[in-house]
């Protein structure tokens, strides 16, 4: 049995009818608390059969709770399902829904633009506006795809399409939303139906509550057509899921309906509270009004760090302002995974959060990791300074999946993708990090193809495909059937055997071009130009950097993205600083390129929920925000420079404090080591000195 210490026990020994905010930093035993709890409870119920649910968001939170409890003696008296219902509150909310909806069905975002396209045709037909946006997207499944995001986020916002009947009454509801941190969700729907086509492009620079108005006015009656529409028909996106059941509960409990005997909750548990959007809170708040059941709310304030995904630590912050009830209010105060100065400093530095709850942690072990900060001079000093800690560290024998690169952000990690390959070092990383499966930076690798034969004599039909495919990235869309045929004819006449005479042959062009009337030759002069940049470019880092400026098709764009994720944050930047260890070798960085492409594509995806044993694995790479719930060895923290920790962007004091939660998160999943990695002479991050680590001084590679 294991032993627990004094705040362990306060929270699983208070009152059997108190409702409870259990804070519970990271490595604290917050699981098996919270089955604690449950256990006690049970067992001061004298003789009464309860109940409890616990709610996870993940299927590995899930999971590792019933392995808890069915793997340890100590939890049997609470094993029984019946007794104990441990899970997501996707599948409780599809549990619930087939109670009514027998046939009901998960839809997952792979089949959206199909039901965009085809379920939801007779709900978009009736309103025009909808119906061009749609039908002018009909062969973009990024754009179809969308749309059904878009109409999932409507719901996640909590959104109440049969209670809100009014402009003045959803005008309302999203000032409640600004109140709670959450306006700028209500901004992005507006950005992402501006980029659909559905609201003009005047729209963005209204003022809040006008813009907000457009969304009511625009996208309200076809977004609340649609999900009645879903629901008649059964078919049930993850948020769907979560919204309908909880409609259905909340109609329940409006007709006085409550749940007695074997139907009855006694007891609800919420797991990673920090971590829920509107929609959760609501569905959590009249689960437990329906089951008039206690309600435990745990998690971390200092770890909420998915406000991205429509989240806020408001609700963890002020639980009784949100839930209508009185909270009791326990912190687990001991740290059993990380080295004392591990705790001691990285209290610190989120201490310096004025948006928080204060705590006192302290750590079981008295180890001291290794902190230190290393500055490189270059991209190239840095892979070959992580390259050889890797190598040192496997020839010292020690155990796998010990290390892991962390970024701030997804480009970051491309570079060291195709070093660790290119040195056959086994790594994994999650698949929205694994460039090489994306189908747009294939045809990126095919354009420096063709710069690296740029200066070989070839066939005319030859220089004539490689021009048209230049041409189809140089703007947003590709060349019409139309346009290619016109100008391969056109360079076909000059008989031109070198690509720059091809190039400039295509400047004469004075044909139609990307629905223009090419007036002058605007635009063959302008597709040439960039063309010759990137043709005539004496390093492959300076190629790159020509495809990045001058290539409309290749650039980021959010739309497209739904499609590819390289269009999400195209990683130019990055490629051409790694570049530059080729100088003007093409082919060679082609053919490293492809040898990692062969290797990635057998690595594992390193999924949250139902990834591969990564302990097998003796390097991860990953961003900030998938580290949570995990721990290694050795974490290195990559490009941890001001502008980057924090992000640019980051510019109000709230956004500044979730940057700073971000960083603790990551610092936090080390056991042994933590190395700091600056590179170049930009400004180090402001959260270093906020670690409060005196002597942390920063040692330049040589």
């Amino acid at each position: 049995m294991i032993q627990l210490d004094a705040s362990q026990r306060a929270f699983i020994e208070a009152p059997v009818d108190q409702d409870i905010r259990l804070l519970a930093p990271a490595g604290c035993g917050k699981t098996l608390c919270l089955l604690h709890r449950c256990k006690h409870l049970a067992e001061q119920s004298r003789g009464q059969k309860q109940r409890f649910l616990i709610v996870t968001f993940t299927k590995t939170a899930r999971d590792e709770l019933r392995a808890r409890v069915n793997e340890s003696s100590e939890f049997t008296g609470i094993r029984d399902r019946s007794i104990t219902n441990i899970n997501n509150l996707n599948s409780w909310g599809l549990r619930r829904l087939k109670d009514v909806k027998i046939a009901a069905k998960t839809i997952t975002p792979n089949v959206y633009p199909v039901i965009t396209l085809n379920d939801l045709q007779r709900v978009w037909t009736n309103y025009s506006h909808i119906q061009d946006a749609i039908q002018s997207k009909r062969n973009s499944d990024g754009a179809l795809k969308l749309v059904m995001q878009m109409i999932d986020t409507s719901m996640s916002l909590g959104i109440d399409h049969e209670r809100i009947n009014s402009l003045e009454q959803f005008l309302n509801y999203c000032k409640v939303l600004q109140d709670q941190g959450l306006g700028k969700y209500l901004d992005d729907q507006v950005r992402e139906l501006i980029r659909l086509e559905i609201l003009d492009e005047n729209v963005a620079t209204m003022d809040s509550m006008t813009k907000f108005a457009q969304i009511y006015r625009l996208w309200f009656g076809f977004w609340s057509e649609a999900i009645d529409n879903l629901y008649d028909i059964s078919k049930f996106t993850f948020e769907g899921q979560k919204y309908f059941a909880y409609q259905d509960e909340l109609k329940k409990v409006e007709q006085g309906i409550f749940n007695t005997g074997a139907a009855q909750f006694h007891h609800i548990l919420v797991d990673e509270f920090q971590d829920i959007n509107p929609l959760d809170l609501a569905l959590v708040r009249i689960i437990a009004k329906r089951n008039r059941a206690t309600l435990t709310i745990a998690g971390d304030d200092d770890q909420a760090i998915f406000e991205w995904r429509g989240t806020t630590p408001e609700y963890i912050l002020n639980p009784e302002e949100y839930l209508n009830r009185e909270f009791r209010t326990y912190t687990l105060q001991v740290n059993y995974r990380s080295p004392a100065n591990i705790v001691e400093h990285s209290q610190r530095l989120i201490k310096h959060n004025r948006r928080r709850v204060p705590k006192e942690i302290t750590a079981d072990i008295d180890d001291q990791a290794l902190i230190n900060v290393k500055r490189t001079d270059s991209l190239t000093q840095t892979l070959d300074y992580i390259g050889d800690l890797i190598t040192l560290t496997l020839a010292r024998g020690e155990k796998p999946s010990q290390i892991v690169l962390v970024s701030r952000l997804k480009s970051e990690v491309i570079p060291y993708q195709v070093f660790l390959a290119s040195k056959g070092i086994p790594f994994c990383a999650a698949e929205d990090l694994n460039i090489f499966l994306s189908k747009t930076f294939k045809q990126l690798l095919g354009l420096l193809k063709i710069k690296a034969r740029a200066t070989e004599e070839m066939r005319t039909h030859k220089v004539a495909s490689d021009i048209v495919a230049l041409c189809n990235f140089v703007r947003w869309k590709p060349l019409s059937k139309k346009d290619a045929a016109a100008i391969r004819r056109w360079l076909w006449e000059s008989d031109a055997v070198w690509l720059s005479d091809g190039i400039d042959r295509l400047a004469e062009f004075r044909g139609e071009l990307k629905r223009s009337r090419n007036t002058h030759g605007k635009v063959s002069i302008e597709m040439a130009t960039a063309l010759r940049e990137f043709v005539d470019a004496q390093s492959v880092s300076a190629a790159l950097i020509a495809l990045s400026d001058n290539f409309a098709g290749l650039q980021r764009d959010f739309v497209k993205a739904e499609d590819d994720f390289f269009f999400k944050d195209p990683p130019f930047l990055y490629l051409a600083d790694f570049a530059k260890r080729y100088g003007g070798n093409h082919t060679d960085f082609v053919d490293d390129i492809e040898l990692a492409e062969q290797m990635l594509a057998n690595t594992p995806p390193a999924d949250e929920d139902h990834g591969p044993d990564l302990s097998k694995y003796p390097i991860h790479l990953m961003t900030a925000t998938r580290t949570k719930g995990k721990e290694f060895d050795h974490v290195v923290l990559l490009n941890v420079h001001d502008q980057i920790w924090p992000h640019k962007h980051a510019e109000s004091p709230q956004e500044v404090e979730a940057e700073r939660r971000l960083f603790y998160v990551a610092f936090t999943r080390a056991r042994k080591q933590v190395t700091i990695i600056l590179q170049g002479s930009d400004p180090r991050s402001p959260f270093i000195d906020q670690l409060g680590i005196q002597g942390l001084s920063e040692t330049m590679l040589e």
